[in-house]
């Protein structure tokens, strides 16, 4: 009753005051406007961004978006949620324009979704092909006397490869293969299409790159070479009058009030979008508000989804590599209680692997794009032992105790055989509950599941293929899917509410900036020394814990 009485005595006042923004949006962009916009590697939640980029074109009726883009070091899923967010603009009759100083695989990638492309004279097209490097410390870390003591349970769970080898495994070599070779197709195909080319000759294009300004103009990837002042004439040679460049920045206060004031006091039921990105942890890490997935965050805002009456579906939107097996398996429990009260439907965007795929698993339906990196359904733990490193340093340690495994976890010395089976033990317990878990999600016998597991990385095409993802496609498609799930009518309205769950910044880190969170002892020191890759730190700081974790870290460019 009080909310519709609060909506009643509100009418009168929101809704002209959002028309009023809306017209003065319009008059500010003009007959023959274009919204401009630049975007480069720290554009902060790029998902969120391109959505309201498109609302904003459609409420000021722009005729144009011209992308400014700088080097990006997104995900593939991510620029390809942006690629066909380009071309949507452009089937909706808006002109794309992309200027850029030079363009690289991923730059090339989404420029090839534009009408034109600008680059100066002295920019290059260095659309190279994809290509992964992965870094091995296991020679370093013998010369420094550090042994790292892992186990893992899944063939394809070659984490402690990186630490122990000075190259990868048949096993880690086929899955990272595979992976370049589904991103590379994805990047031949989305510059055949764009730039009309087959892909024989894009690809013979590829292997002629790096190519100056001027010889991508000749052979057809961009459209015209020239500065920045280039940019007008070439909008007045498209849309046939004089245009008005207006930056997005100009127009973000009255758009993001004309959408407040257009969903105050709604009656249209709410699907939420719950955004989760970073490692998954415990959560009692401090943290410099990096973002990371722990359950104290996450799940009071599940369980809130799960207490609201008009929130009709949620979306679970992972970016995640994975992390704690324990935190991944609390996280589980709350998405499945959520999926008896009402449809979940995850999305994953650029990384959603291990435990980011755990703790989705109970959704009704997954949707992930082609170039997401997924699945890698196994487990992982140990520690680095520092002990010859640090009796080199003339460091000695010495232990009182009582009790057999009282120093089990302790970097001072490896596993012993009883430590061991143990350990291996543990992991072969969670190993099991991760893929019952997955079985039970999917609906599927755990001996199908397991024959795809064994923690190897899929892309998300191929994941479609092995039955762990259901649908390809992007926030979109998760939306609707959501949609159809809870019964909303393809004709009726309804309302999106984006959620981004990030960790709090305590007071203290706020008041000194400089100071963060910090993994301490010797072996901390070492992984800072040689630079281990930042999933160490999980190693380091949780030795008792079973890690879902990626089983590589790969450099994709």
């Amino acid at each position: 009753m009080i909310r519709a009485l609060l909506r009643w005595l509100s009418r009168p006042f929101t809704y002209p005051l959002a028309a009023l923004l809306t017209l003065f949006m319009r008059a500010r962009v003009g007959r023959a406007g274009v919204v401009e916009l630049s975007i480069d590697q720290h554009l902060d939640h790029p998902l969120q961004v391109l959505d309201a980029l498109e609302r904003l074109l459609r409420l000021t009726r722009a005729r144009g978006l011209v992308l400014h883009l700088d080097l990006l070091a997104w995900g593939w899923a991510t620029l390809e949620e942006w690629r066909e967010g380009l071309v949507r603009l452009r089937d909706q009759g808006v002109l794309v324009v992309v200027v850029a100083d030079s363009l690289d695989n991923r730059g090339m990638f989404l420029a090839s979704a534009a009408d034109r492309v600008l680059l100066p004279p002295l920019g290059e097209v260095a659309a190279v092909g994809v290509g992964g490097r992965m870094t091995f410390f296991g020679p370093a870390l013998e010369r420094l006397g550090v042994v790292a003591d892992i186990e893992s349970a899944g063939a394809f769970k070659s984490f402690g490869e990186t630490y122990t080898r000075s190259h990868a495994s048949a096993e880690n070599r086929e899955a990272v293969y595979a992976l370049v070779d589904d991103l590379h197709a994805g990047l031949v195909a989305a510059i055949s299409e764009g730039r009309g080319k087959t892909p024989e000759e894009t690809q013979a294009l590829i292997d002629r790159s790096p190519m100056a300004a001027e010889e991508a103009l000749a052979a057809g990837l961009i459209d015209k070479v020239g500065y920045d002042d280039a940019l007008d004439e070439l909008l007045e040679e498209l849309l046939g009058e004089q245009s008005r460049r207006v930056g997005v920045g100009s127009l973000a206060f009255a758009f993001r009030w004309a959408t407040r004031l257009n969903g105050l006091f709604p009656r249209d039921p709410i699907i939420a979008v719950v955004h989760i990105s970073g490692p998954v942890t415990s959560g009692l890490e401090p943290s410099r508000g990096n973002p990371r997935i722990s359950p104290p965050e996450v799940t009071p805002v599940l369980r809130a989804m799960r207490d609201q009456p008009n929130v009709a579906a949620v979306v679970l939107s992972v970016q995640s590599p994975g992390g704690s097996a324990l935190a991944s398996d609390l996280i589980w429990r709350e998405v499945e209680l959520l999926v008896r009260e009402k449809p979940v439907v995850a999305h994953f965007s650029d990384v959603a692997a291990s435990g980011g795929y755990y703790l989705a698993a109970p959704a009704n339906e997954i949707v992930a794009r082609p170039g997401s990196i997924t699945g890698s359904i196994g487990v992982v733990g140990g520690k680095l032992v520092v002990g010859k490193a640090a009796g080199s340093l003339g460091i000695h340690v010495e232990s009182f105790e009582r009790g057999r495994n009282v120093g089990m976890y302790l970097p001072d010395t490896t596993f012993d055989p009883w430590q061991r089976a143990r350990f291996r033990a543990r992991l072969q317990h969670t190993y099991h509950e991760f893929v019952r878990r997955v079985a039970a999600g999917r609906k599927r016998p755990y001996g199908s599941v397991e024959e795809v597991a064994q923690g190897r990385v899929w892309s998300g095409r191929r994941a479609v293929e092995a039955g762990l993802v259901d649908h390809l496609g992007g926030l979109r498609e998760a939306i609707d899917r959501a949609r159809a799930l809870s019964g909303i009518r393809p004709a009726q309205a309804f309302r999106r509410a984006d959620l981004v769950v990030q960790p709090p910044r305590p007071l203290w880190m706020r008041l000194l900036p400089g100071v963060g969170a910090s993994v301490g002892g010797w072996a901390a020191r070492l992984a800072q020394l040689v630079k281990l890759p930042a999933a160490a730190e999980l190693l380091i700081e949780h030795p008792e814990q079973p890690l879902a974790v990626m089983p590589f870290e790969v450099e994709l460019r």
